[in-house]
């Protein structure tokens, strides 16, 4: 089966396929070799399936690792995602019943009753209830980008912050539907040093975050700079 054709068939595109692979939830029997391209099997086309179906439902490729992994069950990680969904749709229907609320109360910016709306917020808040917050809106990172790596030169582990040396967030909407999908990348080109022997050493790569606050992916590289003479 031809490249375009199980792209058809699945409705994805080469970067989903190519991502899947990437992230070791998918390997193709027949990869390239040569000038010959993939011939995608009959078992891969089953095998991709699979994947779609559980990424539609919300399920994000960590979540399928750790199951090809045997680190989790399928009811164990769909218990998980249901309640991560469940707690956004909560909030964003309190959100919608606010809205209405303004709608109905004629409110306008110019003389907006802020007090009166803090305070229903504040009371629904104290009873339990959530509400959408400025991370949900704005894709606030709630991921840590905090990581230790360790000196190629000595062997010296050091806490680095990635974030300190960010070269791109790329963001869309995912095709599963479940919000925003945000890439973090990285690059410190020469700007490590490590404490213990001086050694500059270069960390790079990427994290990922789907949806918004939940952990998805990464790929950390770390590499030894020749000294300088």
């Amino acid at each position: 089966m031809k490249p375009k054709e199980i792209q058809e068939k699945l409705g994805i595109n080469a970067d989903r396929i190519k991502f899947f692979k990437k992230q070791g939830v998918f390997a193709p029997e027949n990869p390239p070799s040569g000038n010959r391209g993939t011939n995608y099997t009959e078992t891969d086309y089953k095998n991709l399936q699979f994947i779609v179906v559980l990424t539609k439902m919300g399920m994000t490729v960590s979540d399928i690792r750790k199951m090809q992994d045997g680190e989790c069950s399928l009811e164990e990680a769909i218990n998980e995602r249901r309640k991560q969904i469940t707690d956004e749709i909560a909030k964003k229907q309190n959100a919608l019943s606010l809205l209405s609320e303004l709608i109905e109360d004629k409110e306008e910016f110019e003389t907006f009753h802020t007090e009166r709306y803090w305070n229903i917020i504040v009371e629904r808040e104290a009873k339990g209830e959530e509400f959408v917050d400025f991370e949900d809106l704005y894709g606030y990172q709630p991921v840590s980008l905090i990581r230790t790596v360790t000196c190629p030169h000595c062997g010296e582990e050091l806490e680095v912050d990635l974030e300190d040396y960010e070269t791109d967030v790329s963001s869309y909407d995912n095709e599963i539907g479940m919000g925003e999908d945000m890439v973090y990348s990285f690059d410190s080109e020469d700007n490590i040093e490590c404490p213990a022997c001086q050694g500059k050493y270069r960390v790079s790569g990427w994290v990922r975050e789907y949806p918004i606050g939940a952990y998805d992916s990464e790929e950390v590289d770390v590499e030894a700079l020749p000294e300088e003479e």
